[in-house]
């Protein structure tokens, strides 16, 4: 499986436009997967720089109801609005709702637009879905394992409009079976990363060999860093796994430097042009 990095926060080439949010296409043995659509038009941008086509994607994936991972997706719809075969767009549950980032007293909305929803091609998804070909979207609602401290600067609005704690109903994960091996894709994992990996590792029956997610150890809008002994605490975690790990985004580039300490050459971080075999 080739994994294509068009948007991502970070890029060391000139050729590229780096964006705060994540955009990766996907291609496995049989399927081409857009997962995230950035914050703008950025990712078709970096696309055709990269010679890739996002109209040949089949399949695309929304992680979750946030901007900088599905602000492109008037951009990417309106692109591909005349291809031969357009893509279905799989977005979870509450995904269009509201969502805002900061404190109770001073918050900014990062949700999706909902005039988009109603476009034909996007497909709501619930806990499960598979879509064929070994991939499989799931959600989680979290586990034994910490959820990331910077949830606490996300909210969601109840039916009565009030600002209540983001549970994260909107996010889902893509499980793919390819060969004899399970690789998980995750957007911002908000529901922890490990807890995200054991709910993949008890829909495939198996270990993953390859995880390839944001592990949200930054807080963008209050510009800081996950506790450094927690991160150390979550690379030692990591480490006692078979599995190796690919990161970007909200994991930020200190927090990265921190793991890697723990895992060495099993973490790999991938910036904004940035395509690997996995």
């Amino acid at each position: 499986m080739n994994i294509t990095v068009l948007v991502e926060n970070s890029t060391p080439s000139s050729r590229f436009i780096a964006r705060h949010g994540l955009s990766l296409f996907i291609e496995t043995g049989e399927r081409r997967i857009l997962f995230d659509v950035g914050p703008d038009a950025a990712f078709l941008d970096n696309a055709r720089t990269l010679g890739i086509d996002v109209a040949a994607a089949d399949t695309v994936v929304i992680s979750h109801g946030h901007s900088d991972h599905g602000g492109g997706l008037k951009a990417y719809l309106e692109r591909t609005r005349d291809a031969a075969c357009p893509a279905p767009v799989y977005v979870r549950e509450h995904a269009f709702e509201k969502h805002l980032s900061g404190t109770r007293e001073r918050h900014r909305s990062i949700g999706l637009d909902p005039a988009l929803a109603e476009d034909e091609r996007v497909v709501t998804t619930g806990e499960v879905r598979a879509l064929g070909d070994g991939l499989l979207l799931f959600s989680c609602a979290g586990g034994e394992h910490a959820l990331p401290a910077s949830n606490g600067r996300l909210f969601a609005c109840n039916a009565q409009g009030e600002l209540v704690p983001d549970a994260f109903l909107h996010e889902q994960s893509l499980l793919v079976h390819e060969g004899d091996r399970y690789i998980l894709i995750s957007g911002c994992s908000h529901a922890g990363i490990l807890n995200i990996m054991a709910r993949a590792e008890t829909l495939a029956g198996a270990p993953l060999d390859a995880v390839v997610a944001g592990f949200h150890l930054t807080a963008p809008s209050a510009g800081t860093m996950a506790d450094a002994e927690q991160i150390r605490l979550l690379g030692r975690e990591m480490a006692s796994l078979s599995t190796c790990f690919y990161t970007f985004h909200c994991t930020g580039l200190d927090a990265y430097s921190l793991l890697r300490d723990e895992l060495g050459d099993r973490l790999q971080y991938l910036y904004t042009g940035a395509s690997v075999e996995v």
